[in-house]
């Protein structure tokens, strides 16, 4: 590996770091003085994706809160793209939430929720396109890939026709930037501050689809959640907010189980259960509020 950087920053160490999904290569780089840096290394397909993710968490930088900071973007000898990044210390969200009270644990996801809302505040070009024309277009894909699948989910045929009979939900949604996978997992804790890590699925979406992945966030806390909510809306949540929240529910139960028959019988063990809380929270889906959700908490 022949980076610049690594020479003239005196790196001493360098150590592969394997958690996530993301294919990149990651490295934690660390220097003489013992200062830390993240290292991503991906295929050279993705040189504008990566450099435009580069040049976003610039803009990220201007917003005062605890995330990387972007340092070096370039190309290696064998075309590969690498970004070097500021390395975030901390504790991996999902272990600093078991270590919490319900109350700290509410309060976190409070800040995690305004953090949100920040990112949600960058600046995105005009889109030519809509997100109900970009929905319309995955919504056939997502039912077919289910009905093709050798598994099924708890009232399939159920959720299948609540999945169509409320698609008009994504008619008129606001188009801002977003994470992409905002929960515990892609979040750091430190002194009981909450950072944001992997920014490789942002995009440009509805801002309700940030709050998609909140099983992986209920499963460890339902107060995180409540929270990163109430905090998401300063305590004034729409009205529409959970029936949409509760479409994207039945999407994600559409979804999970045909994308995890291509990663093993883990991931399919997993999907299953996700599933089987999704319906228990929701009653059956005769709920449109979640059963964790735990109401504005003063």
């Amino acid at each position: 590996m022949n980076i610049d950087f690594i020479k003239s920053h005196n790196i001493v160490s360098t150590i592969p770091l394997l958690k996530g999904w993301s294919r990149d290569k990651k490295y934690i780089l660390e220097d003489t003085n013992g200062t830390k840096y993240l290292l991503r290394i991906s295929d050279k397909s993705l040189y504008e994706q990566k450099h435009k993710q580069f040049e976003l968490l610039k803009k990220i930088e201007s917003l005062d809160i605890y995330c990387s900071r972007p340092i070096e973007f370039g190309v290696l000898e064998d075309e590969s793209v690498y970004m070097i990044l500021s390395y975030l210390e901390g504790i991996d969200g999902i272990e600093a939430i078991k270590t919490m009270s319900d109350k700290e644990a509410y309060e976190l996801g409070v800040e995690a929720g305004k953090i949100l809302k920040k990112l949600h505040k960058i600046d995105i070009p005009m889109q030519e396109y809509t997100w109900w024309d970009r929905y319309q277009r995955k919504m056939g894909r997502k039912i077919d890939a289910l009905l093709n699948c050798e598994y099924r989910i708890p009232m399939q045929e159920e959720i299948i026709e609540f999945y169509k009979d409320n698609c008009y939900l994504m008619e008129n949604r606001p188009l801002l930037f977003t994470h992409g996978d905002y929960h515990l997992g892609n979040m750091i804790v430190k002194d009981g501050k909450v950072g944001i890590i992997d920014f490789d699925k942002n995009g440009i979406s509805d801002p309700y689809d940030d709050l998609k992945p909140f099983c992986w966030n209920v499963m460890e806390s339902e107060y995180f959640e409540t929270g990163l909510i109430n905090g998401y809306f300063d305590n004034e949540i729409p009205r529409d907010f959970f029936k949409i929240l509760k479409f994207y529910t039945a999407e994600s139960l559409i979804s999970h189980l045909p994308w995890a028959t291509t990663f093993g019988e883990a991931e399919i063990k997993t999907a299953k259960k996700v599933a089987d809380y999704q319906m228990k929270w929701y009653d059956n889906f005769k709920l449109d509020i979640p059963i964790w959700y735990k109401g504005i908490i003063k």
